[in-house]
């Protein structure tokens, strides 16, 4: 079957709805998707949210273009019945998608001869099942590529069952849901294979109350950077006095990816031909990476939020700070979860200004704003978003703030991998690279 997208005109979703992504990992914490996140923002007479939905999915893979939002990863698309029926599934290109379908009752042979006809033409199919209804029928099962099954309102003893019944249907177990890192050591010990949810945003208070102290003093560094008041020879102390992060951050400037014109051997001659601006946000991704236990999504979350809360202050022209501390609350709401502690504990270490503390303790003034709208945004929440940033277009600046976001992070990976690379064939060359501008 061939389906052309000119078959299948949509409406224009006119801003209605909403575009974010979920990261779902793998048992070693690597990114394998995610699931575009479509919501409604109208609730307008005459309003079918399920039909403009449907015109962002296809507008995102034909317009915006997928790897935008998702980059090389599969983007698992959620599917409606409706959807399904009138095969707009088959406009979508089966190497960049899972399709995510409720999986229909025995009786349902219309959706189940669509499945089994994309099954054909090598899409993959996720079902989202009940965790507590009954399996899909062997042959249902046989065509899908992985099981999901929410698992976020399940006792101990139904995710038990669950994983067991599901288990022994599909070698790809999903759990959506996933918000806490003690529910993600559960589903990893009972078997599960993918895992989706806000787990890696949560601080995992269990493993440490006590922020690690190396840590802390990276962190506390990198803070004093954003001080809207530091001087030139200011901000070259703050770095070349944190050795850790000042031969990182150099060995990172020197690196292909900026090629620049000459080697810089200084935290000052870097400043100079880069700018403080530039500098500060290389450092703030250095001293997020740093981590190797914590999921690279983290750093990639934090540098979104970040991106994101800058661009939302520069178009608050009451706001009374600059758009370099709105950047500074969305990149530390994730600190809790970075130092595995309590945020109001990090804090208490951090030179962050009364403003900024409660913009990430309370969710208030003008950055709280921001931070509230960004994580509502995040979990589907349009109606905080419009709340708090009243006719703000979050979904533009989302897509914006997420491309700048994964590019400073592939950049990082890229890097690590060359230096793997180079070590290994004791190799000091460069490859030329393109930097990513700051």
């Amino acid at each position: 079957m061939s389906v052309e997208l000119a078959d299948h005109p949509f409406p224009s979703a006119d801003g209605d709805v909403a575009i974010a992504r979920q990261p779902i990992h793998d048992r070693w914490m690597r990114v394998v998707g995610y699931e575009l996140l479509f919501r409604g923002a109208s609730g307008r007479a005459g309003f079918d949210e399920e039909r403009a939905t449907a015109s962002v999915i296809v507008e995102t893979f034909t317009g915006l273009g997928v790897g935008v939002v998702v980059g090389r990863q599969p983007a698992h698309v959620r599917l409606s019945r409706r959807f399904l029926l009138e095969l707009h599934a088959f406009a979508l290109p089966a190497d960049r998608v899972v399709l995510e379908v409720a999986a229909p009752d025995s009786a349902d042979s219309a959706v189940r001869t669509v499945l089994e006809r994309l099954a054909e033409q090598e899409y993959r199919i996720s079902l989202a099942c009940d965790p507590l209804g009954p399996l899909p029928d062997a042959p249902l099962a046989q065509l899908a590529h992985s099981i999901k099954l929410d698992v976020s309102s399940l006792s101990p003893d139904e995710l038990g069952d669950a994983a067991d019944r599901f288990g022994a249907a599909t070698t790809n177990l999903i759990a959506a849901g996933v918000d806490t890192p003690a529910l993600l050591k559960r589903c990893r010990d009972l078997g599960f294979h993918g895992f989706q949810g806000f787990f890696f945003c949560t601080p995992d208070v269990v493993r440490s109350h006590t922020p690690p102290t190396t840590r802390l003093a990276e962190l506390h560094s990198l803070a004093t950077l954003y001080s809207q008041t530091l001087s030139f020879e200011e901000f070259e102390r703050v770095i070349t006095r944190d050795v850790g992060l000042s031969y990182r951050l150099l060995c990172y400037l020197n690196s292909a990816f900026f090629n620049l014109p000459r080697h810089v051997a200084s935290v000052r001659e870097a400043l100079m031909m880069l700018g403080m601006k530039a500098v500060r946000r290389w450092a703030t991704l250095i001293a997020l990476s740093g981590d190797e236990e914590k999921p690279n999504e983290l750093t990639v979350t934090a540098l979104l939020r970040g991106r994101l809360c800058e661009l939302i202050g520069r178009r608050r022209p009451a706001a009374t700070v600059g758009s370099d501390a709105f950047f500074t609350v969305g990149l530390f709401s994730v600190m809790d979860a970075i130092m595995d502690a309590p945020l109001d504990e990090v804090l208490e270490a951090l030179p962050l200004n009364e403003e900024a503390r409660v913009a990430l303790l309370d969710r208030s003034g003008p950055m709280g704003d921001a931070l509230a709208a960004i994580i509502a945004y995040e979990r589907g929440d349009l109606r905080e978003v419009e709340q708090r940033l009243p006719g703000l277009n979050m979904t533009e600046l989302y897509i914006a703030a997420l491309r700048w976001a994964d590019a400073a992070c592939g950049a990082l990976d890229e890097e690590a991998e060359t230096d793997a690379a180079a070590q290994e064939s004791d190799d000091d060359g460069d490859d030329e690279l393109t930097s990513i501008p700051a």
